[in-house]
């Protein structure tokens, strides 16, 4: 089964899918992304953190790069050596749920990183749930969203505190 949440920036996808993976904390593999704030409460950037407390820099007002979205600077390189083998090792171990959250514009900088997401959607009986935006920015996004063993669902204000309970009752079935 392939969940995919969808819907504006804040509503909680990240939250519904740290909550399912709670749930199958011994057999799921995969990240999720959170906002870094400083003291003051204002978003200086984003980090990368795998299901096991791994953390990687995912962007930063501070920094440089040559990959931009807005005024952060996108760590393409690190990103990479950390999402790409989460994936693959996930695949190879026949891991049985993969998080990716989430398959955005800076993600997408990286092409091993886009590779990885397809072998993961394209592998046979590999349970996944994922984010991504609601608009189809890049070529994966709408692959994503029109492959027929996708269950595509927006997350929004009314259903998003039920949802992870009604996506742990579907998983449940096929793990």
């Amino acid at each position: 089964m392939k969940i995919v949440l969808t819907g504006k920036p804040g509503i909680g996808k990240t939250t519904v899918v740290k909550k399912v993976a709670e749930r199958f904390k011994d057999r799921a593999k995969g990240f999720y992304t959170e906002e870094i704030r400083d003291r003051t409460g204002r978003r200086t950037g984003f980090k990368a953190v795998s299901l096991d407390g791994r953390e990687v820099l995912l962007a930063s007002k501070e920094g440089s790069s040559p990959f931009k979205v807005g005024s952060y600077s996108v760590f393409v390189e690190d990103f990479e050596r950390f999402a790409v083998p989460i994936l693959k090792e996930a695949l190879e171990e026949g891991t049985p749920l993969i998080v990716i959250d989430e398959i955005g514009k800076m993600e997408l900088f990286s092409d091993n990183f886009e590779k990885a997401v397809r072998e993961v959607f394209s592998a046979e009986d590999v349970n996944v749930v994922a984010t991504v935006p609601l608009k189809n920015f890049h070529p994966v996004v709408s692959w994503i969203k029109r492959r027929p063993d996708s269950l595509l669902i927006e997350v929004n204000r009314e259903n998003r505190d039920g949802l992870p309970d009604r996506i742990v009752k579907m998983l449940e079935k096929s793990l």
